[in-house]
């Protein structure tokens, strides 16, 4: 009977270590999951900026070769104001 209880604490023992052990493995898994998401998310963050900083850039600079028509202003106005007036 000593036998069996002491196989009992054994198998126990041995699952309680394997459960421990995965809990472990999960953990660090999740917490170099958020490292990650972290590094990842400053670097979109910036290209996104540089991205965007370069386009702004580049609509100043074209900005800068032509003037706008004003008829084109103008007919750009009154569509807009045509479609607000429909939505209402």
């Amino acid at each position: 009977m000593e036998d069996v209880t002491q196989s009992l604490l054994d198998a126990v023992g041995i699952m309680f270590l394997g459960m421990g052990l995965v809990y472990l493995f999960l953990s660090v898994l999740i917490l170099g999951i958020h490292l990650v998401a972290r590094w990842c998310a400053v670097d979109a963050a910036s290209a996104r900026f540089v991205k965007n900083h370069a386009k702004s850039q580049q609509r100043v600079s074209q900005s800068d070769a032509k003037p706008l028509d004003p008829n084109v202003v103008a007919a750009i106005s009154l569509a807009v104001k045509q479609y607000r007036s429909q939505i209402k």
